[in-house]
């Protein structure tokens, strides 16, 4: 026997093995939820292998498994993603009362498998279980309210500016055809390094198609839910011995320790100089030394699970015994703004990009939208603001029906931190096993539409042209 034949004859057997392997953890899932009396999708399992092979993207996927869930007429469904069995759920009220009423069983979010030298990803809020995650999400909460973000908005305004002179000088005076999508990204670019790091990310002083040193490590450090990084999220979870053994990490080390020393360099000359800066930095510094009080007392008791004193006030959110004993290091500050760049690229990325696509594909929009915005521009001398933006009711409809079309993200899952039956029925939910929120199929089913015109035929035409 060759050589060669010898290669692809293991190879095949590789293959073979790996997808016998797959399909024996799917058998299993199934007959998990065989026992729970729970209806399993089978389809999830060839919708998965029909992703991982490129065939078919995560959004064709996770709508295929709503459509099939949602036919079977039953409130909630069994399916795997080849790492543990998931419950599916589709009913609203249900969601309602996990997330809300019962959160306390629901706490946790998935765990990111991470390396020791994974410094950031291991002190990111969302990384965070339990106390830990209580704790730090008490101290970060008054970083997350309208009052800050409108101090903010000038470095939002700062950005779109420079975006938009951009745009004129790759475009000229003739005008022409232009990728958007590269402004889009080097605006969202620039926002995040603003707001977060306190820095220019020198987005806009680039050539066409180069990329600042910023943009290179953002995104390096961006979690791409590619068939390859799915993989390795699937490698890491049911085989960690064997991920260490090949060197396969979910995360690339030369962005963190980038991120490290850029915001550090930064923390410490504003420690040195004494100086202030209204961005998310200068916030989480802030909360790091104990400075930030609660805005806004039901939002601090949703946002922390802490509950007001005899006379209706919530006081300082670090009044808590956890919060007292929990340590908010330089490296948490850095990890938590970086944080902002995991969680706000790819969200604002794709926000105004499918506005952008909405707004071509419907010209009606787009008039009544600019109309808006020029009578609000004329009665603010020709400038924006918070207030301004916040007050055109027209912009706030467009923006709600882009994101209910086109979620930045599909799915939301939690993990089950102690037993939970299911209401109305004698199922358990067992600790340690997931719940899925299927976003993009909810947002996209036409019996939860608001409007009474709007049919299945009709829900994708950008909300009846609003």
């Amino acid at each position: 026997m060759g050589l060669l034949t010898t290669i692809i004859a293991l190879a095949i057997l590789a293959l073979a093995a790996v997808v016998g392997f797959f399909l024996y953890i799917g058998g299993k899932h199934e007959g998990y939820f065989k026992k729970q009396n729970v209806k399993f999708l089978r389809g999830s399992l060839s919708q998965f292998f029909g992703y991982l092979r490129g065939k078919i993207s995560l959004i064709e996927m996770e709508l295929f498994l709503y459509k099939e869930a949602k036919a079977t007429g039953k409130p909630f469904v069994g399916i795997t993603d080849l790492t543990a069995p998931l419950y599916f759920i589709m009913d609203l009220d249900l969601h309602r009362t996990m997330y809300v009423k019962d959160f306390d069983h629901f706490v946790d979010r998935r765990p990111l498998t991470t390396e020791k030298s994974d410094i950031l990803m291991r002190n990111m809020l969302f990384s965070l279980e339990g106390e830990p995650w209580k704790g730090l999400r008490a101290k970060l909460s008054p970083t997350f309210t309208t009052g800050w973000i409108r101090k903010m908005f000038n470095i939002f305004d700062t950005s779109s500016h420079k975006m938009c002179d951009y745009i004129r000088k790759r475009v000229g005076s003739d005008g022409g055809d232009f990728d958007i999508i590269e402004a889009y990204s080097k605006y969202a670019m620039d926002v995040i390094a603003s707001c977060a790091f306190g820095i220019d990310s020198k987005s806009f002083d680039t050539e066409p198609g180069a990329l600042s040193t910023f943009e290179k490590m953002g995104n390096k450090f961006q979690l791409r839910f590619d068939p390859s990084m799915f993989i390795k999220y699937v490698l890491t979870k049911i085989a960690p011995k064997v991920t260490d053994l090949l060197g396969v990490k979910p995360f690339q080390q030369e962005p963190q320790e980038y991120f490290l020393k850029v915001v550090g360099d930064v923390m410490k000359k504003r420690r040195e100089a004494g100086e202030r800066r209204d961005d998310f930095l200068q916030l989480l510094m802030d909360a790091q030394e104990g400075l930030l009080k609660g805005e806004d007392k039901e939002t601090m008791e949703v946002m922390t699970g802490t509950k007001s004193d005899s006379t209706g006030s919530t006081g300082n959110v670090f009044a808590s015994e956890t919060n007292k004993k929990l340590k908010f290091e330089d490296i948490d500050v850095v990890a938590n703004a970086v944080m902002f760049l995991l969680g706000g690229f790819d969200t604002l990325q794709s926000l105004v990009i499918f506005s952008a696509y909405n707004l071509a594909l419907h010209q009606e929009v787009q008039e009544k939208l600019v109309e808006e915005v020029n009578s609000a521009l004329k009665a603010n001398d020709g400038k924006l603001s918070y207030d301004v933006v916040h007050g055109m009711n027209y912009l706030d409809m467009f923006i709600n029906e882009t994101l209910r079309y086109y979620p930045p993200a599909v799915r939301t899952e939690r993990v089950c931190v102690k037993d939970y039956t299911i209401p109305g029925t004698n199922i358990v939910i067992e600790k340690g096993r997931t719940i899925v929120l299927p976003i993009i199929g909810i947002h996209r089913d036409e019996r939860n539409a608001v409007c009474a015109d709007r049919s299945e035929s009709s829900i994708g035409k950008f909300g009846t042209q609003l």
